[in-house]
């Protein structure tokens, strides 16, 4: 006899938690940059990086979601926090 399988309803709700998830991380996200937006303040830089070091975490980032060691929102999060301390000339 063979497995049964997945009916749609059962793939429209989990189409849903993931949907939802994924809103929830964005607006995480958002609140984040707003609540660094106002508590930073303007006038005094940041300290200066080693970008080198930085573009080896990025890569190690990429290789920990490829292997499965971190979450993709993890891996989002992690993204995103590592982007703004990233220099750009």
């Amino acid at each position: 006899m063979a497995p049964s399988r997945s009916t749609v309803g059962k793939l429209q709700r989990d189409q849903a938690k993931r949907a939802k998830a994924k809103a929830k991380q964005e607006d995480r996200i958002a609140r984040r940059s707003e609540q660094r937006a106002e508590t930073a303040p303007p006038a005094e830089p940041r300290a200066k990086e080693d970008q080198a070091k930085l573009l080896e975490e990025f890569a190690r980032l990429h290789e920990d979601l490829e292997e499965g060691r971190i979450s993709l929102d993890d891996f989002e999060v992690r993204q995103a926090d590592l982007r703004e301390r990233l220099m750009a000339d």
